[in-house]
């Protein structure tokens, strides 16, 4: 079988994997499987040898990520019906609650509460929030919907627990302590620059009306109450704005305010914990009870499972009762479904391309055409994002090429995977429900929308991976 052969069917799956998804509306899932399915067939591994291949990649990869990514939607799930996310938010508003500062209070709440929860999740638990703030500020929902969303986009996209990036650490056996801390080192800047070039829009859209109308109602009430003689005007706004922005958020279950630190420690607690595994786990004696309990919690299995044992504090006694845990997992693994699904597949993949030769043949390629190792997962992972609209798919399919051929082009696994996660961020536009949603609740057109998300998107994955670049040429990755 030539290598011609070889390459071109491989990269006319691709292609077809691409349009199918972007064009057809096919899911990615039996897209996936099928490209996997026929290719193996292709590439003379028989009707046995092909069933095997998929098993065995399917497999092995949930049986590294597979738990990983149900805690990590658990716990999503958790802040997000507890009333966790909602306290944060409202905290960093008080914190940075200046007309000035207020996009960058913003951007700092969407990166918090993206770690656990998807980007579209974020914006539809708290535009209500960020319109009343747009409101209230007189500024405009083009600069603020964007910022909420571009955020938690860009966490999603690179740091675990997030279904992208835990499945992009699985398939390249990555380190997840050092994904956390260079993805943050990576991801940040890239919202910086993204969030300042959005607070340079200057077109005004006015939030939607039914996130706005009990703040007017109010105001409209405390005016005619000023020129009545009366007063109370801060009470009014409060009561029937419905404490957005301007109370505490209220635990649905215990009635009572929820105490932001209680709603922080299920975000950092496993973050530090894999952390200081992957830092401090190597200095310590060999065997030593110090070093086997870092291990034993610092793994991240380990570490998400305390991570959503934490959050039960935000339930109050309402922990107790079986149909609160029981409804906060079934809602992580209807939401974990397809994240797993795609995962598995996606092994099976990247099974695909080492066992049948492929990995050979295309590092072979990239270094005879003398293209930058980097370029091919950054621009695979933008290219499929782009034109199917999933940042997942874009992360997954450009690991699952790159997987095999780390060792031959003598790039490290991180690296690659830091390529993936910017490239993945290019570009959000009118395929992509994140798109939808921000737009449609920010009150935006398709154009405004473009200009805005699509625009921020671009920016944070080019920013992202020119830091990438300094820091591979530099040595550090």
């Amino acid at each position: 079988m030539s290598d011609v052969f070889i390459l071109l069917s491989f990269a006319f799956a691709i292609v077809g994997l691409v349009l199918m998804i972007g064009r057809f509306k096919v899911h990615p899932v039996f897209v996936l499987f099928v490209v996997v399915a026929v290719l193996s067939l292709m590439f003379g591994q028989g009707g046995a040898g092909t069933v095997s291949l998929i098993n065995e990649g399917f497999g092995n990869t949930l049986a590294n990520v597979g738990l990983l990514i149900v805690f990590g939607c658990v716990l999503g799930k958790a802040l997000e019906i507890s009333g966790g996310a909602l306290r944060i938010t409202q905290s960093v508003e008080k914190m940075l609650g200046t007309k000035r500062k207020m996009p960058w209070g913003i951007a700092l709440a969407s990166t918090i509460i993206g770690i656990p929860l998807i980007a579209d999740t974020t914006v539809i638990m708290l535009i209500p929030i960020v319109s009343a703030m747009a409101y209230r500020s007189k500024e405009s929902m083009m600069k603020f919907g964007p910022i909420l969303y571009i955020g938690a986009y860009v966490m999603t996209s690179l740091i675990v627990p997030g279904p992208g990036p835990l499945a992009a650490a699985g398939v390249l056996g990555l380190d997840f302590g050092m994904s956390i801390m260079y993805g943050l080192l990576v991801g940040l800047p890239g919202i910086a620059v993204a969030t300042f070039y959005l607070t340079r829009i200057k077109t005004y859209v006015a939030p939607k009306a039914e996130f706005i109308e009990s703040i007017a109602k109010a105001e409209q009430q405390a005016e005619q109450e000023q020129r009545e003689g009366g007063s109370g005007t801060t009470k009014t706004l409060t009561a029937q704005n419905g404490g957005v922005g301007r109370t505490l958020a209220l635990s649905p279950f215990t009635g009572l305010p929820v105490r932001l630190g209680f709603a922080l420690l299920p975000i950092y607690l496993p973050i530090s914990l894999i952390m200081i595994d992957s830092l401090l786990g190597p200095t310590l004696p060999e065997g030593s009870f110090i070093q086997e309990l870092v291990g034993f919690v610092g793994a991240p299995i380990m570490a998400l499972a305390i991570g959503v044992l934490s959050t039960l504090p935000l339930f109050g006694g309402a922990w107790r009762r079986k149909e609160i845990v029981n409804g906060m997992f079934e809602d992580g693994l209807r939401t974990a479904a397809m994240p797993l699904a795609l995962t598995g597949v996606g092994g099976a993949l990247a099974l695909l391309i080492r066992e049948t030769g492929v990995a050979e043949r295309m590092s072979e390629v990239i270094q005879d055409v003398g293209i930058p190792p980097l370029i091919v997962p950054f621009l695979v992972a933008a290219a499929i994002c782009t034109i199917t609209g999933s940042n997942i798919l874009g992360m997954l399919t450009a690991s699952a090429i790159m997987a095999p051929l780390i060792d031959d082009l003598g790039v490290s696994a991180l690296a690659v995977y830091l390529a993936c996660g910017t490239g993945a961020q290019i570009f959000k536009h009118a395929n992509s429900s994140g798109f939808w949603v921000t737009t449609t609740l920010s009150n935006m057109t398709v154009g405004q929308g473009i200009r805005s998300i699509g625009v921020a998107s671009i920016i944070s994955g080019v920013t992202g991976f020119a830091i990438v670049l300094v820091l591979y040429y530099a040595g550090l990755i």
